[in-house]
This record gives structure tokens, sequence and C-alpha cells, in this order.
């Protein structure tokens, strides 16, 4: 089964062979006529409203060069959003902090807050992974962002769950994706299928939400037993011939 990597819109920069294998293939600009991730005889996303819970912590995070990717806040002042957004292949490095945007609650070209990024704190097992140049898994696939001051109150941020999901589990999913950049576009029909567990790194969650290039760093919702929505993972790379695709999780990341 063909993996995409969920990169978004890239106007300028177009990042390419990370070193990954053949299953995963880094989507640039419009070359891929069918959209990844998507099942267009069942077609079923909806535009939200940014400012409501729990889409008000999300934003787009971009770069001076035009990259584009969903971001999303763990704390007041702390985003995470999928580490081969911002990274540069040629020069094996991450973007540069001041070249990095965070717009809090963007839709249409207005945004909630717009701040820049003061640090980019790297996935370790990602870093080594783009070094090396070999095949390995993608779930290290992420970054947070620290930015200058906070954004936005502890009282409007999602939890983290304090644990794995189970497989059925129903999910929200969305992001500014390709074919509509200007809003946050979600999937509320979706569920877990599979939850795989890695040792010493975050777990593999299969989804069979329909989400495409530009929602890699989109946050997972799901609710806990008290119906509270909370974040359980962090969308990487979706399907190449069907509506769905992979997350890691946030909960080994950040509870350990």
């Amino acid at each position: 089964m063909t993996l995409f990597k969920v990169v978004c819109v890239l106007s300028l920069i177009l990042i390419g062979n990370v070193g990954l294998s053949a299953k995963y293939t880094k989507a640039q600009g419009n070359s891929e006529p069918k959209l990844p991730g998507l099942n267009k005889n069942d077609e079923h996303r909806q535009e939200v409203e940014v400012s409501e819970t729990p889409w008000r912590i999300i934003g787009r995070v971009q770069t001076n060069a035009g990259q584009k990717c969903t971001g999303f806040l763990i704390s007041p002042r702390i985003v995470v959003t999928a580490a081969h957004c911002l990274w540069i292949n040629k020069t094996k490095q991450f973007f540069a902090p001041q070249s990095v945007h965070f717009l809090l609650g963007y839709q249409r070209q207005k945004y909630k807050i717009a701040s820049r990024v003061q640090q980019i704190l790297p996935s370790e097992p990602y870093r080594q992974l783009m070094l090396s140049n070999k095949d390995n898994d993608i779930v290290s696939d992420r970054v947070y962002l620290l930015l200058p001051k906070d954004i936005l109150p502890a009282s409007g941020l999602v939890p983290l769950a304090k644990e794995l999901p189970k497989e059925n589990t129903a999910i929200w999913l969305g992001g500014y994706e390709q074919d509509r950049i200007e809003v946050v576009y979600v999937d509320k029909n979706c569920s877990i299928q599979k939850v795989i567990q890695i040792p010493n790194m975050p777990s593999k969650l299969f989804h069979s939400c329909q989400a495409t290039y530009g929602s890699s760093g989109a946050p997972l919702f799901a609710k806990d037993s008290n119906g509270k929505w909370t974040i359980i993972g962090i969308q990487i790379a979706a399907y190449g011939n069907k509506a769905g695709g992979i997350a890691g999780s946030l909960i080994e990341a950040i509870h350990q």
C-alpha cells in the first residue's frame, strides 16, 4: 500500500527525497494529479469555525520561503507540527527559526494572532533519520516550536490524552489542506483503525480520516470518557490510493 507524506502547498522551495524508501513519497506542489488520502466518491469533509473548540488551538505554520503546514498549540507558547514541513534536505538542516511563523486561527487571510518562532526543537530521532538517509519509521516526524510569548491562555488549550486510543475510537481530523488551503477543512466521520506500539518511539496510529496535502502537523482529536476533547496524535502521512493515513501518538512523547 503506497503512502504519501502529507506535505503542504509549496510555493518556492520543494522538499525532495529525505531518505525514506519508495513506501513514503514527499508531495511536491501539484505534481500529483490525484490527491492522496481522499475518497472523492465519499466526500464528507467540512469547513469549521476556527474560533470554536477544539479548533481554536490550530494555526498555519509557514516559512519565508513559502512553505505551509498545519500546527497546533500544546501550551500557551509551544506549537507542534510535522518535522518534514521544516526540514531542508539540501542542507540537512531545519529552517532558521526567524524564517518560520505561526498564524493562530488562520482563516481566509485573517488570523487571531501572528507570531514568529523563537526556537525550533526537533525530535532527535527524526533528525538522526534525515542525516542517516536510512529507511526508518515516520512516527518521530515532529518538531516543537517555541514562541517568544504566550499567545493563548492555558484555559483555552485542549489537553493531551492520558492513554492511547483503542481501535474504532471516533476521531476528528482537519487542517489547511491543499484543496481548501484558506480554511480548516475537517473529517468528523472517521476512526482509529489500528494502533501499533513501538519501543522507545511514539505509537503509530492508523486512521480512516480523509486528509491530504496540507494536513501535515494537524492534531487528531478524540473525546475522553467524560466527553471532553483531547489530543491523541499528530497527522503525518496519507494513503496514496484511499482515504485515511497514519499519525504519530503524542502520549508517550509528552507524558514520559
